[in-house]
C-alpha cells in the first residue's frame, strides 16, 4: 500500500533540469531515485517491457520476490521518476536527439545482460541456450520447461542460479560441470550447499570440448579433463589433459560462463571511450566519461559484480550529474574518496576478547517455490 510506504521529500526543485537513465537495473534505478530525491526530472530509458534489471530478470524468484522488487518501483513512481519501458536507445531514440529534447545529463546503466559463448562446436543448437537468456525467461513468465537431464556449464552463482532454476523448471537430473576445483569455484560456499541439497550434481575439473549433435539432436556434451586453471600469477589460463575425455548425455545444455555488454546501436552520434571487453571507460571517482555530460556506472563499466555494487555506483552518479549540470560545481570537491588504511595490528594484545567465528546463517529448506 502506498500510503503506508516512506516516500521521501524533495530537498530541492530542480524540476527544470532533466535527466535521462538508459537502464532499469539497479544502477539506473538506484541513480533515479537519489536525483529525484534532489528534484531533479528523471526519464527512465527501459528496453525490456519491465524495469528491474538483472534484479527482475536474472535473480530467480526464491532468491528475491518480484512483488517486493515492483513495491520499491512503485515509490520511484510515487516520487515523479518516469520509467519508459520497451524503448530502447539507439534504435527508438537517440542520445543527440535526447539532448534536443532538452535532457542535461545521462547516465549509461545498460549493465552485462548477454551470455557469453564458448566458440566450440554445436553452442548454435537451439536446445543449448545462455544461461541469463534462460533466467530471463522464466523470470518474465513464459513457461520453460527444462524435462530430463540438464547440464549446466559454469561455476559461479549465476551457474547456480540456473542449475536450480533448472530443477524448478522440471528437470530430472541437473548437473554443473566447471574447469575450477571445489576450493577454487567462484561461488559461494552456501550457493554451492543449497545447490547440493537439492541433489545438483557438481562436476569439478572439467572443460566442454564440444556439444554433439546428432541428426539435428542434442546428444551431450563431451568434456575434457582440466589439469589447472591458473598459471604461476594467477591468471586464468587453463590446461588440459587431452586424453581424458567423456561424453556425458544431455536433453538440454544451459551454458553460464560469463556476461557480455550489448550495446546495439546505442553509441552511434556520441563520443565515449570503450574497452576490448566492451565495458565503458569512465573515471573510477566521479564515473564521467570522455563526453562531460555522460555517466556511467554498475556492470557496464565494472563487468558483472555485485547488485549492491551497483546500487553504490548509481548513488555516486547522482552526486556527479548533480554536480554536473548545476554551475560552478566541482565534480571532486569535497566528497569521500573511500580511501581506507589497514590499522597496524601486529603490536596490540587480543588476549581477553572473544574469538567467536560469525554466526552462519541457518535455513528451512532451499526446496521452497
Amino acid at each position: 500500500n502506498l500510503d503506508q510506504r516512506f516516500i521521501p521529500e524533495k530537498l530541492f526543485n530542480y524540476s527544470d533540469k532533466k535527466i535521462a537513465i538508459i537502464g532499469g537495473g539497479p544502477a539506473g534505478l538506484s541513480c533515479a531515485y537519489y536525483l529525484s530525491c534532489k528534484g531533479y526530472t528523471v526519464t527512465v530509458f527501459e528496453k525490456e517491457a519491465q524495469p528491474g534489471g538483472m534484479l527482475m530478470m536474472g535473480i530467480p524468484s526464491y532468491r528475491l520476490e518480484k512483488d517486493v522488487l515492483m513495491a520499491e518501483i512503485d515509490v520511484l513512481k510515487q516520487m515523479g521518476v518516469e520509467i519508459r519501458t520497451g524503448v530502447e536507445v539507439g534504435v527508438d531514440v537517440t542520445i543527440p536527439q535526447l539532448k534536443e529534447q532538452g535532457y542535461e545529463g545521462f547516465f549509461l546503466a545498460i549493465g552485462a545482460q548477454g551470455g557469453r559463448k564458448l566458440n566450440i562446436e554445436g553452442e548454435d543448437h537451439v536446445d543449448v541456450m545462455a544461461g541469463v537468456d534462460f533466467l530471463k525467461k522464466v523470470n518474465l513468465g513464459e513457461n520453460i520447461q527444462t524435462p530430463g537431464k540438464v547440464i549446466v556449464i559454469g561455476g559461479g552463482n549465476v551457474a547456480i542460479d540456473v542449475a536450480r532454476t533448472a530443477v524448478r523448471s522440471g528437470a530430472n537430473e541437473v548437473s554443473m560441470y566447471c574447469l575450477e576445483s571445489l576450493e577454487e569455484m567462484p561461488a559461494q560456499k552456501e550457493e554451492i550447499a543449497e545447490a547440493t541439497e537439492e541433489k545438483i550434481q557438481i562436476e569439478n575439473g572439467w572443460g566442454p570440448k564440444r556439444i554433439v549433435i546428432e541428426n539435428n539432436k542434442l546428444v551431450g556434451v563431451e568434456f575434457i579433463r582440466c589439469v589447472s586453471v591458473f598459471n604461476q600469477d594467477g591468471k586464468f589460463d587453463p590446461k588440459y589433459d587431452e586424453q581424458n575425455c567423456i561424453l556425458v548425455p544431455a536433453d538440454k545444455v544451459l551454458l553460464s560462463v560469463g556476461q557480455s555488454i550489448q550495446w546495439g546501436n546505442l553509441l552511434e552520434g556520441i563520443d565515449i571511450e570503450i574497452r576490448p571487453n566492451k565495458a565503458v571507460v569512465a573515471d573510477p571517482f566521479t564515473l564521467q566519461t570522455k563526453e562531460a555530460t555522460i555517466f556511467a556506472g554498475g556492470d557496464v563499466v565494472t563487468g558483472p559484480k555485485f547488485a549492491i555494487d551497483a546500487i553504490a555506483a548509481g548513488k555516486e552518479g547522482a552526486d556527479s550529474l548533480h554536480r554536473a549540470v548545476q554551475e560552478g560545481q566541482d565534480l571532486r570537491l569535497g566528497r569521500n574518496r573511500r580511501i581506507f588504511q589497514t590499522l597496524e595490528k601486529d603490536n596490540v594484545d587480543f588476549e581477553g576478547y572473544d574469538r567467536f567465528p560469525r554466526t552462519k546463517v541457518t535455513r528451512e529448506s532451499s526446496k521452497e517455490n
